[in-house]
């Protein structure tokens, strides 16, 4: 056919007698100008309502509105990114219960039924074409019998998802034309018909493409033979339920591929992301673009990766001087990432004290005896005497405690014949934990003594 772009899906394994989008259309079409009958069931119970007590719809305002639809749903076979949940933009079907609000003008109260639709994304983005058919019916205040009302519309659905921002459910706005019927007091009408309104969707990320809908609408009447001096009914239909995307027919659609903005796709060797921005060596320079990839963390380089000069490092502790905040370290000293020198920690396991107090227990000084005598026999060092608690009390009870702790032994190995300018104590208090606090074990271990050599 001139004119239309179909868009032809991969052959599916079924027994239906539509292998083809196009198929379908053509024989709705068929089936519209050969005298399709559209009806509802007056007084419907269930699957067993006889036959006859359904109204027949045979007006041709209503086949050529159906025909139209179905030739408009050619144009929909476009890749599009309509109103449906992300990865499945493909026709879907959707099922819905419909609450009415109706006109103050009818004599009946509000009523309830039921809509479905079969919807199609436009080639154009976050559009769709809906045709939806509904059925319902109104209880007469004159009788309490009751009325019927059905009808079908082809809307225009626009997706808001892209206007208001990432949300986790998408708003969308409608509006269209269709045909509606009244059958009231057992009189059959067919009317000419507006509407619009709007609604969410709510993708279920768990069912493959099902998403709730809740939608409301305002539906305009014309021509209405059962009200006097009334061309026009305005009734309010909101509707709740489910839409469900034809994956079976057409397939989920695939996502397109992320266009890049480098020649060279990198992948990075810890995320596995293949994109443009990755910096193995965190130079400031991207992998593509770096002609000196592997320099070393903090090098300065130029444009293209490469260091400027080589970087300066006065006392060859390995930490460059730009980054060295002890710029004169000993030699052969070991030293933190900052190129400071790291201290020799000496943790004292056995020195214990009595509970909640700075008392040494006898365990303690046969320890202590030993390090005194250490202490003797090496050059003038300057020895911090650290100690730690752990974070039972108050952070305020276990700093003094652990002050006092320190002290303590600090004045044993000065009555042992350690030099007290050697010595200097210090409590840490809860703050610097080894183990977790959680358990007796960690506590214990948390609870020490530990000797840093701070100076030679």
């Amino acid at each position: 056919m001139p004119g239309l772009a179909w868009s032809r899906p991969a052959p599916r394994p079924c027994n239906s007698p539509f292998h083809s989008s196009e198929t379908l259309i053509l024989q709705a079409i068929r089936l519209i100008n050969g005298g399709l009958t559209v009806g509802y069931p007056r007084g419907w119970t269930g699957p067993d309502t006889p036959a006859a007590q359904y109204l027949p719809i045979k007006d041709d305002s209503m086949k050529r509105l159906l025909s139209a639809s179905a030739l408009a749903v050619a144009f929909a076979s476009g890749p599009a990114a309509a109103v449906n949940t992300d990865g499945f933009d493909i026709p879907y079907v959707g099922v819905s219960g419909e609450f009415v609000s109706v006109d103050s003008i009818r004599e009946n109260d509000d009523g309830i039924g039921g809509r479905v639709r079969l919807g199609f994304p436009l080639a154009y983005d976050n559009s769709a074409l809906e045709i939806s058919l509904f059925s319902n019916s109104l209880e007469r205040d004159l009788d309490g019998e009751d009325d019927y009302q059905a009808g079908i519309f082809v809307d225009y659905v626009y997706d808001l998802a892209g206007l208001v921002g990432n949300l986790p459910v998408k708003p969308f706005l409608l509006a269209g034309a269709g045909m509606t019927e009244d059958d009231i007091l057992a009189n059959n009408d067919i009317h000419p018909a507006l509407n619009a309104g709007g609604g969410v969707l709510v993708p279920l990320p768990f069912f493959g493409g099902f998403a709730l809908r809740a939608e409301a609408r305002y539906l305009a009447q014309f021509n209405s033979e059962h009200y006097d001096d009334e061309n026009m009914v305005n009734d309010l239909r909101i509707n709740l339920g489910v839409q469900i995307p034809l994956s079976w027919h057409y397939g989920a659609a695939k996502a397109e591929p992320v266009k890049q903005d480098c020649d060279l796709t990198v992948i990075d060797p810890q995320t596995g992301r293949t994109d443009c921005v990755v910096d193995t060596d965190q130079d400031g320079v991207i992998d593509p673009k770096d002609n000196c990839p592997g320099t070393p963390l903090g090098t300065v380089v130029n444009a293209s990766g490469c260091p400027l000069a080589k970087a300066k490092d006065s006392d060859s502790d390995g930490v460059t001087d730009t980054f060295d905040r002890c710029p004169d370290s000993a030699p052969g000293a070991k030293v933190d990432e900052q190129g400071c020198e790291a201290p020799e920690v000496i943790v004292l396991r056995g020195v214990t004290f009595e509970t909640g107090s700075a008392t040494l227990t006898a365990n303690a000084e046969i320890v202590l005896n030993r390090q005194a005598e250490k202490m003797q026999g090496q050059r003038a060092t300057l020895v911090e005497v650290a100690g730690h608690t752990d974070s039972r009390g108050t952070a305020e009870y276990n700093e003094k405690l652990s002050q006092d702790r320190a002290q303590a032994v600090v004045d044993y190995l000065v009555a042992k014949g350690v030099p007290a300018s050697r010595l200097t104590a210090r409590g840490y208090g809860e703050f610097e934990p080894v183990a977790s606090n959680e358990t007796e074990e960690g506590r214990e271990l948390n609870r020490r003594v530990e000797l840093r050599v701070i100076a030679e």
